[in-house]
């Protein structure tokens, strides 16, 4: 399942593009749209299990639950 551009954007704006682990901003990195829950463990796509994060963090927390 890939998370559509449009919720993808509601999540950023909903964040304020920043990550939501480190608080880098969308000028300093690559911000991507991280499951808070994954995949894998039966997280969802719903915006509520949705996150913004940087490129750095969400590769250092893999598939990991918060």
């Amino acid at each position: 399942n890939i998370i559509s551009n449009t919720k993808r954007f509601q999540v950023l704006k909903r964040d304020n593009f920043k990550c939501q682990y480190c608080g880098k901003t969308a000028k300093e990195t690559r911000l991507e749209v991280d499951h808070i829950i994954p995949k894998s463990k039966g997280g969802s796509d719903e915006l509520d299990n949705l996150i913004t994060s940087c490129i750095e963090c969400n590769r250092g927390k893999r598939d990991k639950s918060l």
